[in-house]
């Protein structure tokens, strides 16, 4: 027979076989003596399972929302957005999570993955409709709800949009000393020390809660108040002797870099209640801290040979033999590493190695067949590979890495910044430009995010007086960050204010000894006339960053 013909009056297979399963499946339709098949929700659920078995993820989801936008049954709008969500495509999640709500309105569920999605989006307004549906009216929710809230948003990146919600929440309604922790809580994971530290002590009036105390500890040390911590925990242990305190004690002596005092306090803990995995793993690490690598190495083996915490002292183990430029042992413990809060990191870690012992191509394939393997963690990989790439100075593949990644979530401000960064270095201002502007329109008040697009049409253009309006609200935000100081006092020098802009990057420099930042004080400080000064900035900086861009480029352009 010839190839290009048939005999008539076959159907394509793929709707047979859907005729077969199911006569309602899909719709036949004559038009001028042609037959038109219209593919119904079965033919796209067989195709979505047929391409999730294959791997192809987003394949899969996408025959999910056909499946869910052709007929009326939430569980395949439900299906298509757990999919979605879990593999990372944001933007697909969203459509099925719209139409699972139309399906079923009274799906918490639904509501539940559109609140999520909205703070991923920065859209507070958005989260807060329908998680104030979920929690039920004013007066009928406990403070309980809140701290469950706070728990399960705990992991969502956008941290301080999870402390704005909650406190739009709880407006109105007589606070509770559990809603007071959840908001604590939420402020102190979005470093927000001073609004956390007030809820925290209103928390800890109002209740016997033991967990407000321990964070007022916490929130003390985050904010740089060690010595004021470690005195809030002696007089709290004082109060309640109980091991639980003394551990948080402990852990914070550590951190303080008061390590000969946590090892003592440690080997008497451990003399009281035994050889506990949590306490010989904090001596192990604090071993580690002070540079006692052999006999920290020593505890970890001991602990993963006995079954407790293996996969956190693999990882130990492998970071010991990595700063030992022991590669191969590094390698190996990591791969070690099957599960668990370490598996992703230790793949970024074997990368690293790859990369450091100039084999970036092979650490690269490596997250590549990691992804495929694991695919849950596709974003995840892709991401880090753009970071990696960025870091190693290879901007167009980091480039067409971070396209990949807006595939997944197409409104996340942070992606955006990113490969907004990464287009102005390649000389794509108008790209770069758009890119952070849509970040600043989904994120308005992010410091870096103003930061950066204030920076760039500074620097990139003469929009000195744009340039600075963003800047300056920027530093508002966060006035002690030394590159949103720099940015202020290069575009006062690009003003013409230039005493006023040494001020701004001389504190930016005392600040962080930036190559980029002692170019920009070299610069003005040439311009003052103050150039033996400047020529010693610049000859530190080149010292200790040799390959330094921006430090390159201004040095070439002033004769030494």
């Amino acid at each position: 027979m010839n190839r290009r013909t048939r005999s008539p009056g076959l159907l394509p297979l793929a709707p047979c076989l859907l005729l077969v399963l199911d006569g309602c499946a899909g719709t036949m339709r004559e038009e001028s003596g042609a037959v038109n098949y219209t593919p119904g929700a079965s033919y796209h659920m067989m195709m979505a399972e047929i391409a999730a078995q294959r791997g192809e993820h987003q394949t899969a989801v996408q025959e999910y929302l056909a499946t869910a936008d052709r007929g009326d049954d939430p569980e395949a709008a439900r299906r298509a957005t757990e999919y979605a969500f879990d593999f990372g495509y944001d933007g697909l999640a969203q459509r099925g999570a719209e139409r699972w709500l139309a399906l079923a309105p009274d799906s918490s569920s639904a509501r539940e993955y559109l609140g999520r999605l909205a703070l991923r989006r920065h859209d507070l307004a958005g989260a807060r409709e329908h998680f104030a549906v979920i929690l039920g009216p004013p007066g009928t929710r406990s403070g309980l709800d809140y701290l469950v809230l706070e728990g399960e948003l705990a992991d969502e990146i956008n941290a301080s949009g999870v402390t704005r919600l909650l406190v739009w929440l709880g407006a109105g309604e007589p606070p509770t000393p559990e809603y007071r922790l959840a908001v604590a809580r939420a402020a102190y994971r979005s470093r927000e020390d001073e609004l956390a530290l007030g809820w925290a002590r209103l928390a800890a009036a109002t209740s016997d809660s033991l967990e407000a105390e321990l964070l007022i500890g916490r929130v003390l040390y985050s904010a740089g108040h060690s010595d004021a911590a470690l005195r809030h925990l002696a007089d709290l242990l004082q109060a309640r002797p109980l091991p639980l305190i003394e551990l948080e004690f402990v852990r914070l002596l550590a951190s303080s870099r008061r390590e000969t005092a946590a090892l003592q306090a440690l080997e008497r803990l451990i003399d009281a209640y035994g050889r506990q995995s949590e306490l010989l793993l904090l001596r192990a690490r604090t071993l580690l801290s002070v540079g006692e690598d052999a006999e920290a190495a020593a505890e970890f083996r001991e602990l993963a040979d006995a079954g407790q915490s293996v996969y956190e002292c693999f990882y130990y183990l492998a970071q010991i033999a990595a700063e030992n430029d022991d590669r191969e042992e590094g390698l190996r413990q990591y791969s070690r590493i099957g599960a668990g809060a370490y598996f992703l990191a230790a793949q970024f870690k074997i990368a690293e190695l790859y990369a450091d012992s100039d084999d970036l191509d092979a650490g690269l394939a490596h997250l590549k067949n990691f992804a495929k393997a694991h695919p849950r963690y596709a974003f995840e990989v892709v991401l880090g590979t753009a970071q990696l790439l960025e870091r190693r100075g290879r901007d167009e593949a980091a480039l067409a890495a971070y396209d990949d990644a807006l595939r997944f979530k197409p409104k996340d401000p942070g992606l955006l910044l990113a490969r907004g960064i990464v287009r102005d270095r390649l000389g794509q201002t108008r790209k770069a430009v758009s890119d952070m502007r849509r970040a600043q329109q989904l994120s308005p008040f992010d410091s870096g995010i103003l930061n950066a697009l204030g920076y760039t049409l500074t620097n990139r253009g003469r929009r000195h007086g744009e340039g600075y309006a963003l800047i300056r609200l920027a530093l508002e935000q966060d006035p002690e960050n030394p590159a949103i100081l720099d940015s202020m006092g290069w575009v006062l020098f690009r003003r013409g204010e230039n005493d006023v802009a040494r001020a701004y990057l001389q504190l930016a420099y005392d600040k962080l000894p930036d190559p980029e930042v002692a170019a920009h004080l070299g610069e003005v400080l040439w311009t003052l006339g103050e150039r033996d000064q400047a020529r010693r900035i610049w000859q530190e900086a080149t010292i200790a960053y040799p390959d330094s861009q921006p430090l390159l480029e201004t040095t070439a352009r002033f004769p030494r």
